[in-house]
């Protein structure tokens, strides 16, 4: 929606009754609900140009909603801009995030020239485009067709004002080195954005900063959110004896107690044995795989020996029936 009723029918604040009228035919002319039922677009600049006409077209009308605005003096209008995004990627390792350590991110951006305080001028000023009057736009009103960016101020609406700035010529803008600490966590998403971190644009705010994350997982264990999973190998005596084993799981050490005549794939749980983060404690699980040793030792030959003699003298079912 334009900004007010005159640049809805496109026409300055000192048009004539006459130019008021035959802006408002042009626009009912060409977008009357009759010829364009099905288009709501059309609908709404009708509406918004047949309010402003009976606004405009009597003189008291006019003279109140004038007296709202102070035309004469200068007055930047606010445009909607933004610099541009950054992204910059950072290898960390899946250890890193769960033990929340500091990392720091050197980025090179477009940052606000401090000489000027970003307004391009000495003055420290900025006004309105005479170009384009403020609005960013040359053309006609845009309910009587596309208004293009205004070749002078580049679609910002507003200029330096007074003298420009020697530093950065007027821009606004200066090329800066900046550093930033974050401190990652183990629930950290994958990109992450900061506010405001990105380069700055004259006459605008600055866009944002994302940080990719490129994550170097832990070849033993994975994790979902605060849950970790692994596998552990054992040996045939501790999946018929069972056995007490000490884990280190990124820096936490857990006791692992195997239960006697545990197969091989079954699953091992550990109470509160995942990640701690912010009060919150997760799961770890396990699973224990039989590991049959490629080489053994001349006594644990021997004692294989014995036992294979021992199941050979006993009886015990050797079949099974399914």
């Amino acid at each position: 929606m334009s900004e007010n009723y005159y640049d809805i029918l496109g026409v300055s604040k000192n048009a004539s009754d006459e130019q008021i009228k035959r802006a408002y035919r042009k626009i009912a002319l060409k977008f009357h609900p009759d010829k364009k039922q099905d288009n709501k677009v059309a609908e709404e600049m009708f509406r918004e140009a047949t309010e402003a006409y009976e606004i405009l077209k009597d003189p008291v009308k006019k003279e109140k909603y004038d007296s709202q605005f102070n035309w004469s003096r200068p007055k930047t209008k606010t445009i909607k801009r933004r610099g541009s995004d950054l992204r910059v990627s950072v290898k960390v390792s899946r250890a890193d995030l769960v033990r929340g350590v500091e990392r720091i991110i050197v980025i090179k951006r477009n940052g606000k020239c401090k000489k000027c305080d970003g307004t391009g001028s000495l003055d420290r000023t900025i006004k309105d485009c005479t170009c384009c009057n403020g609005t960013g736009l040359q053309g006609f009103s845009l309910a009587l067709g596309e208004r293009k960016k205004c070749h002078y101020c580049k679609g910002v609406g507003a200029t330096p004002g007074g003298i420009r700035c020697f530093d950065c010529k007027g821009t606004a803008l200066t090329a800066e080195i900046l550093r930033r600490n974050i401190t990652l966590n183990p629930l950290m998403a994958s990109s992450t954005m900061l506010l405001n971190l990105g380069n700055h644009c004259f006459a605008g705010v600055p866009g944002n900063l994302f940080i990719d994350l490129d994550i170097i997982e832990d070849p033993n264990y994975k994790v979902y959110n605060l849950d970790v999973t692994g596998k552990i190998k054992i040996s045939p005596a501790q999946a018929i004896l069972g056995d007490s084993i000490k884990l280190s799981v990124f820096g936490k050490e857990l006791t692992i107690k195997i239960p006697p005549g545990i197969h091989s794939g079954d699953t091992i749980d550990v109470n509160n044995g995942g990640i701690t983060y912010e009060g919150k404690i997760g799961s770890f699980k396990t699973r224990a795989y039989i590991n049959i040793p490629p080489i053994i030792t001349k006594q644990e030959k021997e004692l294989y020996q014995k036992l294979l003699q021992i199941e050979k003298e006993t009886p015990w079912p050797k079949t099974m029936n399914f």
